[in-house]
């Protein structure tokens, strides 16, 4: 956001601040602050005026009285008020920076947790960083290390690693609140093969991880465990095995990147439909996407668009959300880039090719789509590889790199929108 643009924000916010304080200070004495703000506003306006503020404004509201330090913690005002935030979509990524001129140290790097306004990205001026230089979002310094593996109506997912506790927990980084740390029930540097994954269960309203790991043996068939840790509980549960095995565990790609896809109370992973097939020259036409209900927490296979070509070595298909929709995206001979969208969820009928895009508008391969825009025209696309992200117009088939000086982590990228979802 330009200057211009943060000045009226500023000045808009501080007009219904303005407006909230005064309504309430400048009663008759003799009223108590709630039969003065009563007098003025309803409740109802009240409520509706402050759904709308930041939720750093929303907090310094609690200390004005009862009322709204009552407000921050009612279930219908936080809904309501994250129903607003969603209007101001953001992107936020992990940054990496060197403190040494020794690139080669890990323990010289540290990483943090960074956002981007999508506003901003589409306009193409001056991209600004959120969080760039607060040392409270800081995520990595040796030897303590953390990495944002999902993110959910303002609620974060983290994995941190403090040699040698191994551990998770709930971030709402607009409220500046962290849950208790929940400890691992393996070790990544042993299970390899492993995944965690954050969503959203619409049935019961709670926040729920998936974890896994898959012990894979050439003398016998593949073996998972998999538990659920749900927001408020106290420890993880078993539900039911993998019936297949995520793609990515068979090709042994494994970066920390998050395979598994939420996506309206459900978490998505490709798999192989058949173990038994050459991994190496899996056809994609062999695969399919393993759906995790966060409801039931039973799975569903649900099949790719017929006649699709064969897994590029080194560069397996990944799913993406764009447009409220479940879609992937693949390599197609090294010289395109496509992308499909499933309109409607588990249909097979629905899948419609959205994109194939030459290379030679990039120069290189390994993209990833980071945001559709709503009328399709305005792709947002990271290089996981390069770490550089690039604006494509649909319609000119024109291309713009994006300039951001630090070294953003694109493939760890997670939509994000502010909210006061508690993390207890």
């Amino acid at each position: 956001m330009n200057s211009l643009g943060r000045i009226l924000e500023f000045g808009y916010y501080s007009i219904l601040l303005y407006s909230i304080f005064n309504s309430i200070l400048n009663k008759e004495k003799k009223k108590s602050i709630e039969e003065a703000s009563a007098a003025i506003f309803s409740d109802d306006l009240m409520v509706e005026i402050v759904s709308w503020l930041p939720v750093k404004y929303v907090m310094q509201l609690r200390c004005v009285n009862k009322f709204f330090n009552t407000l921050v913690f009612d279930p219908h005002f936080i809904q309501m008020h994250l129903s607003k935030s969603t209007q101001n979509l953001q992107l936020s990524f992990t940054s990496f920076e060197n403190n040494s001129a020794d690139f080669t140290k890990s323990e010289d790097w540290d990483s943090r947790w960074i956002t981007l306004s999508i506003p901003d990205l589409l306009l193409q001026n001056t991209v600004t960083i959120s969080h760039l230089s607060d040392s409270y979002y800081r995520l990595s310094r040796s030897p303590h290390y953390r990495w944002v593996i999902g993110s959910c109506n303002g609620l974060l997912c983290v994995y941190g690693n403090s040699w040698p506790d191994q551990y998770l927990y709930f971030w709402n980084p607009a409220m500046r609140k962290e849950s208790k740390r929940i400890p691992l029930f393996f070790d990544i540097y042993i299970n390899r093969n492993f995944d965690f994954s954050f969503g959203y269960d619409n049935s019961t309203q709670t926040y729920k991880v998936v974890a896994f790991y898959v012990e894979l043996n050439s003398d016998s068939n593949p073996k998972s465990v998999v538990k659920v840790f749900s927001l408020g509980d106290n420890s993880w549960r078993d539900v039911q095995c993998l019936p297949l095995v995520p793609l990515y565990c068979l090709l042994g790609i494994n970066d920390f990147h998050n395979e598994g896809m939420h996506f309206n109370g459900t978490i998505n992973w490709f798999a192989l439909d058949d173990i038994n097939l050459d991994r190496s020259a899996a056809a994609l036409d062999r695969c399919v996407i393993l759906s995790l209900d966060l409801s039931t927490e039973t799975y569903t296979k649900l099949l790719l668009p017929r006649g699709l070509d064969k897994v590029p070595a080194g560069y397996p298909p990944n799913l993406v959300v764009l447009m409220d929709c479940l879609g992937f995206c693949h390599d197609f001979d090294k010289t395109h880039f496509v992308i499909w969208q499933m309109k409607d969820f588990g249909v097979q009928e629905s899948w419609l090719q959205l994109f194939k895009i030459s290379y030679e508008n990039f120069a290189r391969e390994n993209l990833l789509p980071l945001y559709l825009s709503e009328n399709g025209d305005t792709l947002v696309l990271g290089n996981d590889r390069h770490r550089e992200a690039f604006i494509y117009n649909c319609r000119d088939n024109k291309v713009e790199k994006i300039k951001i000086a630090d070294r953003t982590n694109w493939e760890l990228g997670n939509y994000y929108v502010e909210s006061l979802v508690s993390t207890d």
